[in-house]
């Protein structure tokens, strides 16, 4: 064998650990990704072991357990940043004293530089003086462990429009955030739907981790399952396209500065504002991102989703005194004149 591909001691030690933390290696296996001999291998191993927590996986086939293994993250100033800016993000955004998501930022700004540490670690504090919500703290850590562990669960969920919960046996294939909002959800096959549906976590009642385990099917593709979702919404639909149009000035500078979506087309109009396009599973997930634009974006189509915000833009006016038009809003209409009646 060559030399360790040019590594120091130290350096091939460092290469080690980060592969006994991703999964187990033989001895002979260390040796022949580092280009090492097997004896070598084993040495170092032996070495590390005097640091780090080692399980063996099966015989003669070594790991690092995550589970008690002590971070050593070093990092720039740069990287620092962003994931400082998550973390805190994360904090404002944690509506219950939740001591997971305190202790886990508190471990990242041991990491950060100053002032990042202080600012995380006076936040947390604020987090852990929040109410105490034990049963979702509880339904939060059932979910996670089922999902890195590959256990059914069965949960007790009541869908936004539901008059009473249903109880599903779910199989989490993935949790995401949605985008544009601080909520989670767990992608799960469900035995009552009998497909892969989105939970809301914030609206599981109850959850019980099963002895049942299951197994993420190959064909499982997250990016392609999310691909046109807007937020988390997912379903069998061909995606349709979305044109907005959004007035000049502030609107259409704001609307370019940031990825909506990653079918997003953005053209400039002549008189300064610019028309958005994206393909989407389900409009209606987008409707409170568009509603949070005023009077700054008319929608062009799909027809249906036009006519949604045009009944509740009539419904606003009313609610307000005011007095609204009979005669239908022309296509190219953008005046609140048009809603009114003048």
């Amino acid at each position: 064998m060559g030399k360790g591909r040019g590594l120091s001691r130290a350096e091939r030690l460092s290469e080690m650990k980060r592969l006994y933390v991703q999964r187990a290696f033989s001895d002979a296996e260390i040796a022949e990704r580092l280009e090492i001999d097997r004896t070598t291998a084993y040495r170092d191993r032996i070495a590390l072991e005097q640091e780090y927590p080692f399980v063996e996986e099966s015989p003669g086939r070594y790991r690092i357990d995550r589970s008690r293994l002590v971070s050593e993250v070093r990092l720039n100033p740069h990287e620092a940043l962003f994931l400082y800016l998550p973390a805190r993000r994360l904090l404002r955004q944690t509506r219950f004293a939740n001591v997971h998501v305190v202790q886990a930022v508190e471990k990242l700004a041991a990491c950060l530089q100053q002032p990042m540490t202080e600012r995380l670690l006076q936040l947390s504090t604020s987090v852990l003086k929040q109410q105490k919500q034990p049963q979702r703290l509880s339904i939060l850590e059932q979910i996670t462990m089922a999902w890195l562990n590959q256990r059914k669960v069965r949960i007790t969920y009541r869908a936004l429009r539901a008059r009473r919960p249903l109880i599903h046996t779910i199989c989490p294939y993935l949790i995401e955030p949605a985008l544009w909002s601080d909520s989670v959800y767990v992608v799960a096959y469900s035995d009552i739907a009998r497909d892969i549906v989105p939970f809301k976590l914030e609206r599981i009642e109850d959850a019980v981790t099963t002895l049942e385990t299951f197994d993420i099917p190959d064909d499982f593709d997250e990016q392609q399952l999310l691909r046109h979702t807007w937020g988390i919404w997912l379903g069998d639909e061909e995606p349709v396209t979305v044109r907005l149009r959004f007035m000049p000035g502030e609107v259409t500078r704001r609307v370019q500065e940031t990825v909506w979506h990653p079918s997003q087309q953005i053209t400039l109009l002549d008189d300064g504002g610019c028309e958005w396009q994206a393909q989407v599973t389900d409009w209606r997930e987008m409707l409170p991102w568009v509603r949070g634009w005023g009077a700054g974006v008319e929608v062009l189509e799909p027809l249906e989703f036009r006519e949604t915000l045009m009944g509740e833009a009539r419904a606003l006016a009313e609610r307000y005194g005011w007095h609204v038009s009979s005669v239908p809003t022309p296509t190219g209409s953008t005046t609140l004149h048009d809603f009114f009646g003048g």
